[in-house]
Formats: structure tokens, sequence, C-alpha cells
């Protein structure tokens, strides 16, 4: 993924778009532009991650 989309996801207010991260669902948490991660967080865990935001994906489909 790239930061744009990344940060369109996050700031995003009306719906919740799918992200994986190895495969799993997570929410992104926080973005560091200026270093190229996300703070995420693997859905339905309490498992927090500094990750880079090239290694997300987004599957372009709602929650």
């Amino acid at each position: 993924m790239v930061i744009d989309r990344a940060l369109e996801i996050f700031n995003s207010t009306d719906e919740n778009i799918t992200v994986l991260y190895a495969n799993k669902p997570v929410w992104i948490e926080s973005i560091d532009k200026s270093n190229g991660t996300a703070v995420i967080t693997v859905l339905g865990t309490n498992q927090t991650e500094t990750v880079p935001i090239s290694s997300l994906t987004d599957t372009g489909s709602k929650m």
C-alpha cells in the first residue's frame, strides 16, 4: 500500500475498509509519514505492531 492510500483509509469516517497485514485483518492506529510506517492492531487480538506501510494490503472491501 502507498502512504496516501493508508492516510485516506485512516482518516475515513464514512466506512471501514478491510486492510490486511500478513493475511490478517488489522486496524490502522496511526501513521508515521516520515518513516513510512503504521502502528496496527491485529483484529481480534491485542497485538500491536509498527510495520512498513508497504506491507499492508488494501482489499478494497468494507468490514
